[in-house]
């Protein structure tokens, strides 16, 4: 991997795994296409709050990545909560619906990558932790959801991220061989999944150190400061070599 550094933070691996085609990309929706923490935050915060338990933000960071099913499952386990898992699950979503649609904000550098993606007719789709339909309504709020071919939830596979299994199922839905796949990711797990599933893996993370050495090593474009941070102009440089123009063979 070259570590060359790069206005706006990143750096990229000029020797990427062999000669490929980035030929579909892949998006996970939450910290990477919208800036949501806060609003899951706050819907965890309330669903607890309703049974007299008091959630921190520092408590909410050991969930970060994980799908909802996991987190639910987690937090069922670590509070001793003896409520049905699924009823959990259906109240969390609908106290994040109800903050999501009124307060969810799109990274303006992510807006650039999908016009720029949609103008060389490079199809596109949301892998996602959260539940589709939410997602679907937030996009649709934000003007992006026309973008997508599909929204497949970590609910629709057998195991969530780290494992490859979401990955593998856009790419199936889409066509596409995974090697000839980008995915755009800001956690550890959904990079390791990303990686897993034989992808390429732009990973927009908040704090570069959270990221160990061996899997940076691994990932084909690092920016350190998350979507906020990155510079379209230079990750569009790095693209160019490895998007057909206009989608032609």
């Amino acid at each position: 991997m070259n570590d060359s550094t790069h206005p706006g933070n990143g750096w990229n691996a000029s020797d990427i795994r062999g000669p490929r085609k980035i030929r579909a990309v892949l998006f996970d929706l939450d910290g990477t296409l919208i800036d949501s923490e806060e609003n899951h935050y706050e819907s965890d915060r309330i669903l607890l709050a309703r049974r007299s338990i008091i959630f921190s933000r520092k408590e909410k960071a050991a969930y970060v990545g994980k799908d909802i099913n996991e987190m639910v499952r987690r937090v069922k386990a670590n509070y001793g909560l003896s409520e049905d898992e699924q009823a959990l699950i259906d109240e969390k979503n609908a106290l994040y619906r109800n903050i999501a649609l009124k307060s969810s904000r799109l990274y303006p550098a992510m807006r650039d990558v999908l016009n720029e993606l949609a103008f060389r007719k490079v199809p596109m789709a949301v892998a996602t932790g959260s539940n589709a339909s939410i997602a679907r309504e937030i996009l649709e709020s934000l003007g992006v959801n026309k973008y997508f071919a599909h929204i497949v939830s970590s609910s629709e596979v057998s195991h969530g991220k780290p494992a490859p299994d979401i990955f593998l199922e856009a790419a199936h839905r889409i066509n596409t061989d995974p090697s000839a796949i980008l995915v755009f990711e800001d956690t550890l797990y959904g990079v390791e999944a990303a990686l897993s599933a034989g992808m390429l893996c732009v990973a927009l993370l908040s704090d570069r150190n959270s990221m160990n050495a061996l899997l940076a090593k691994k990932v084909d474009y690092l920016v350190a400061g998350g979507p906020d941070a990155l510079d379209t102009e230079d990750l569009f440089r790095w693209m160019g070599a490895f998007l057909r123009p206009n989608n032609v063979s």
